[in-house]
């Protein structure tokens, strides 16, 4: 990340840092409102950036991020009923994620890792199954969306792809110490959180990066007619 882009993000940076410390000092007041922060100020970052290249905002990018920002505000408590409606804001938001990655593919060939994630989330319901109940169809629903959406990521630029595998170990992790009673350990929040920062960042930037790109690639073939 070169200097430019870092001060774009730097509000995001600031965010995620009182965020992630706010979680390890359990001030939960605190931890509350730079939560409900971290997806707003990215959303500045990618604008400031965007606009030193003099590139408009992508707009589906733009979108994932609203939508998991609404899912920040209502994903917490498994047992409340306001979870589905997080649930479905990041479902959507991979949806999303999905459409973008796949016009930003550098090759239609996904990469034979993407199998691993078929595994992945086989595996993890397998485990959950009996602590699941009423969620289990709408979390295997959640689970292929992602999948898919991650797989994509991986056919196309590195910050991307690393983006959508931290992402993926976030909802990961998540969907352990939400569910399974042996999921406890550590400042698991913070962890959470951390990862999922940092994957919707490196999503932004690679992105943002594929948006210079391709801008510097339209100028020089205009200047080669």
């Amino acid at each position: 990340m070169n200097v430019a882009t870092l001060r774009g993000f730097s509000i995001f940076l600031v965010a995620a840092t009182f965020h992630i410390v706010s979680l390890v000092m359990e001030w939960r007041d605190l931890a509350t409102v730079t939560k409900f922060a971290l997806m707003p100020t990215l959303i500045v970052g990618v604008v400031l950036v965007g606009r030193r290249w003099l590139a408009r905002p992508d707009f589906l990018l733009i979108a994932a991020l609203v939508l998991a920002w609404v899912g920040d505000i209502f994903v917490g408590d498994a047992a409340g009923a306001s979870f589905i409606v997080g649930l479905g804001a990041f479902l959507a938001a991979h949806v999303v994620y999905f459409l973008l990655f796949v016009r930003a593919l550098k090759s239609r060939r996904v990469p034979r890792l993407a199998l691993v994630l078929v595994f992945w989330w086989g595996g993890l319901l397998a485990v959950l199954h009996d602590d699941l109940g009423v969620f289990f169809v709408p979390l295997a629903v959640y689970g292929a969306t992602l999948g898919a959406s991650t797989a994509a990521a991986l056919a196309t630029n590195p910050l991307i792809a690393a983006g959508a595998v931290l992402f993926l170990a976030s909802d990961t992790a998540l969907a352990w110490s939400l569910f399974s009673p042996m999921a406890v350990w550590w400042q698991s929040d913070a962890v959470i959180m951390a990862l999922y920062a940092a994957g919707q960042l490196l999503i932004a930037w690679g992105v943002v990066s594929r948006q210079r790109s391709v801008r510097k690639g339209s100028e020089r073939r205009s200047l080669e007619r």
